[in-house]
């Protein structure tokens, strides 16, 4: 079974609406460049066990809700900065969403670990340089993503 775009990704609105604004924005057709595939990896990677910490979150476990607050804050970061460089289409988003999704199942338990940590401080390299208003729309996106997650 693949990876769907509309249960593995951060959101499915995310997703679909990084896709479409990369696209018209004239995103042009091609090979993904090596950030998109990067940026892939690094959103699939943060986005592994975003349904698990909310689960621990749920049953009490205060320390992981600021664990999923970073993942969810970091993996929007990377998908806002992958849309600001263009490089995109709806259909090509898709395919690196499955390709990453898939790819990352075979990795090693640490390895994907090794993977999530130093993603999510590039994310958050990457939120801190982005400028208020950018700021402000990865914050909303994480915390609607963290109240669907938590049942809010």
């Amino acid at each position: 079974m693949g990876f769907d775009i509309h249960e593995g990704c951060l959101s499915e609105r995310l997703c679909l609406s990084f896709a479409a604004l990369a696209h018209t924005a004239g995103a042009a057709d091609g090979p993904p460049s090596a950030h998109d595939l990067h940026a892939a990896e690094c959103v699939a990677a943060l986005d592994a066990n975003t349904h698990d910490l909310a689960q621990q979150v749920k049953s009490g476990n205060e320390g992981s809700r600021a664990v999923l607050q970073e993942r969810l804050v970091s993996g929007t970061a990377f998908v806002g900065d992958t849309y600001l460089h263009g490089n995109s289409d709806e259909q090509q988003a898709r395919a690196l969403a499955n390709q990453a999704a898939e790819a990352q199942k075979r990795l090693p338990a640490a390895e994907l670990a090794l993977r999530q940590t130093a993603c999510a401080a590039e994310g958050a390299k990457l939120y801190a340089a982005s400028n208020g208003l950018q700021q402000a729309v990865v914050k909303r996106l994480a915390k609607k993503r963290m109240e669907k997650l938590l049942g809010g």
